[in-house]
């Protein structure tokens, strides 16, 4: 009996898919919140979903992307690049990193070169994506690097401008920056589209304007201020099995309101419907099937064009139909008549007239039907053998071969 119990249990565990191995996998992330933050979330939502992730930290993004391809690590968050990165690829667009650019609040810059030349700046950990955008900013203005100074950290020395991307500024972080000024990028004479953030947006194109509402920041600024953000994203290798990245995917979507809870700007990207959304790297096969999973068949998404050709082949089929039996009817028809003239020869046979001429007309007839079974005007079908059979039996009446 206990070995009859033992075997149930270990069948039931087997049906039920306990003692499966858990899926561990390793997720790099930077110290910037809201990153850490929502890696903590992320990895709740998984490890309830079966997976085993462990969090580590990562300072460089290129560093990071090829510890993916290297396989030392399965899961990274980051901003999203310039241009595509071979071998990586989307799992979910989680939130916007938000760029915030503050100026002392005794400085008025004219335009963002005047902000930058001779200043000291700090733009985050060297080689972070802050840094970068800095340094294309400023090239972009036509400032060399010894226009301005990057500084390591921003508590050796007080920055005249910070340049910083990541979350919303926390209150602690505003009460620091009581002393500074949100840089807006659009001035009072843009058009709508037309400010400069929507400039640089066309030159760099993982970059999208950016709207802080009046109120956000009272402590900052009186006014609402526009400025540019870069999707934030989780990444994997493309060589991830499809049924993981689908698994991910699947909890991320699904769990998007509970992870908006640790960061509010969640819900504007981390949302299934990414058909307009052009991200830098492309979605993993995995990800796309779960994403695509109510999608229509083939069938039903051409079901009223298909319908349109099925008529359309019906039609041609009975037209072609009707043609053939036309045809076919009008050959039958002609024959019919050269049968006639047969009969006429014999009657005129039986009136007495010469076998002679009678023969002759035979003949002409016979000669006919061959020239237009020739053209195809007639069909060699049953009809024509009977026709043939009776005007040769006709001339061996009339004494012909």
């Amino acid at each position: 009996m206990p070995r009859r119990i033992a075997a149930l249990i270990c069948l039931w565990l087997a049906l039920t898919g306990c003692g499966q191995e858990t899926q561990s996998l390793k997720l790099a992330v930077t110290t910037e919140e809201p990153a850490p933050t929502i890696a903590e979330t992320v990895k709740g939502t998984l490890v309830a979903s079966g997976f085993d992730l462990s969090i580590q930290t990562a300072t460089n993004p290129a560093d990071t992307v090829d510890a993916i391809r290297q396989g030392t690590i399965d899961l990274a968050i980051i901003e999203e690049p310039e241009r595509a990165l071979p071998g990586i690829a989307t799992l979910a667009p989680l939130y916007p990193s938000v760029l915030h650019v503050l100026h002392r609040e005794d400085v008025q810059p004219a335009n963002f070169k005047a902000l930058i030349a001779g200043a000291d700046v700090y733009a985050g950990p060297a080689g972070g994506t802050a840094y970068r955008l800095l340094m294309q900013f400023a090239a972009d203005a036509g400032l060399g690097a010894e226009d301005y100074v990057l500084l390591d950290n921003p508590w050796t020395q007080s920055p005249d401008v910070y340049f910083v991307l990541g979350g919303l500024l926390s209150g602690d972080s505003i009460e620091q920056l009581a002393d500074y000024r949100l840089y807006n990028f659009r001035s009072s004479d843009d058009v709508d589209g037309g400010s400069i953030a929507h400039g640089i947006a066309l030159r760099h194109h993982q970059l999208q304007p950016f709207l802080l509402p009046r109120g956000v920041y009272p402590a900052l600024t009186d006014k609402a201020v526009l400025t540019l953000s870069i999707r934030t994203v989780l990444i994997a290798s493309e060589n991830l099995a499809s049924e993981v990245a689908y698994d991910i995917s699947a909890n991320l979507f699904t769990s998007a309101q509970e992870i908006a809870l640790s960061y509010p700007l969640v819900t504007r990207e981390l949302d299934e419907d990414l058909r307009t959304v052009a991200l830098m790297l492309p979605l993993h096969p995995g990800a796309r099937r779960f994403l695509d999973r109510d999608a229509p068949g083939f069938v039903e998404r051409y079901v009223d064009l298909l319908a349109l050709y099925f008529t359309i082949f019906l039609t041609l089929l009975s037209g072609s139909i009707a043609i053939y039996r036309y045809r076919s009817q009008v050959r039958k028809d002609r024959v019919d008549s050269y049968f006639q003239q047969l009969l006429d020869v014999r009657k005129a046979l039986d009136g007495g007239h010469g076998r002679t001429e009678c023969r002759q007309k035979v003949l002409a007839v016979q000669h006919e039907v061959l020239e237009l079974l020739i053209d195809e005007r007639v069909a060699a079908d049953a009809s024509l053998v009977a026709f043939i059979s009776l005007s040769n039996q006709l001339l061996t009446e009339l004494g012909g071969k």
